[in-house]
């Protein structure tokens, strides 16, 4: 898990001057980069510079890859066992048994021999390998204004007392001002 900012890039936008917070807004710049991670269910610059593999069954000639945007595919494997032995595909064979990049979609779409995906169309378990590299180089401004904004929520509101609701009930009305 990479941070989706960094602790200079909150300073400028804070005007922060002080080195004394430091350790406490980069601890609270981490967190924040973890939820909104977890939250989106997805990471946003951790396969940018290392390819991230997933195993597809066969039974489909387009898979989608779980890290968008797709930036690259490294390789896509093949296999009839259950991915014990692999074949590695060609990307655009001439021959059609290899595989198409989509990046628009953040799709691979291989191609078919004889109606059967490279004839393991019975073999679904971990038969189609795909190794990629997805995520963005420089984070987008909208989601660098959403850290900035719930690390800057975090930082003010640690050193806040907490509030209690004053509820109204029938024996405690609440005084009107």
């Amino acid at each position: 898990m990479a941070v989706l900012i960094t602790l200079s890039d909150y300073k400028e936008y804070k005007k922060v001057t002080s080195t004394t917070r430091d350790g406490k807004i980069q601890a609270l710049i981490t967190q924040v980069s973890k939820l909104i991670e977890n939250y989106c269910n997805r990471h946003f610059n951790d396969y940018v510079n290392t390819d991230k593999v997933e195993w597809f069954d066969a039974y489909t000639n387009k898979v989608y890859v779980s890290e968008f945007p797709l930036i690259s595919v490294t390789s896509v494997k093949t296999s009839t066992d259950g991915g014990i032995t692999q074949t590695t595909l060609t990307e655009e064979d001439p021959s059609g048994g290899g595989y198409f990049v989509d990046l628009d979609n953040d799709a691979i779409l291989t191609q078919n021999k004889l109606n059967n995906f490279l004839d393991s169309y019975d073999v679904s378990y971990r038969s189609l390998e795909v190794s990629y590299r997805a995520g963005y180089n420089v984070i987008p401004g909208d989601l660098e204004w959403a850290v900035l904004d719930l690390v800057h929520y975090y930082e003010s509101n640690e050193t806040k007392r907490t509030q209690t609701l004053l509820v109204a009930t029938v024996d405690n009305p609440l005084p009107y001002a």
